[in-house]
């Protein structure tokens, strides 16, 4: 049995939900986002798989759980071995890397990558303190870097770092 109402008493918005429970359809709203910005179209694997290579388990973890609300796919590592073993076995499309990486620092990480064709595109953000002073321990990593966060950064700055370095064209 379908129920009609009369025009112009209800608003177009409360006269299709009215409408729809009471004939019993479900008629999806477009306009909801659940919490995190995910939609239910959206499937894991649309972006790209990001390695964190951070030593502090607070920072990798509260970075992966935000990039992971985004639908990246997201890879921790505790120190630079760990993190050669990640990109040795399923290369990421970027990394972030801490600038005092244990066992291995960034600025060595981004020249092993450089070594290897099949790791040589892969971009590298730095998280750590200013990479200009002269007391860190590798002034030059401006050029093995295709981005540097300083620390303290927001969430939403590292969101944003790295969508723009993916978005950047290749060399």
């Amino acid at each position: 049995m379908q129920i009609r109402v009369a025009p112009g008493l209800l608003s177009p918005t409360i006269q299709r939900v009215f409408m729809s429970a009471v004939n019993h359809r479900v008629i999806p709203d477009r306009r909801f986002v659940p919490r995190g910005g995910r939609r239910a179209g959206d499937r894991i694997g649309k972006y790209p798989p990001v390695l964190i290579a951070e030593s502090y388990d607070g920072v990798r973890r509260s970075c992966a759980r935000y990039l992971d609300r985004f639908n990246f796919q997201v890879d921790e590592a505790s120190d630079g071995e760990s993190a050669i073993a990640r990109i040795a076995a399923n290369p990421p499309r970027l990394i972030l890397a801490e600038l005092n990486l244990p066992a291995m620092p960034a600025w060595r990480l981004a020249q092993w990558l450089a070594q290897s064709w099949r790791t040589r595109q892969i971009p590298v953000i730095v998280l750590g303190g200013d990479p200009g002073e002269s007391n860190g321990p590798h002034p030059d990593i401006r050029g093995v870097a295709s981005g540097v966060l300083l620390k303290p950064f927001t969430l939403r700055a590292m969101l944003e770092e790295i969508r723009r370095v993916i978005r950047t064209p290749e060399a």
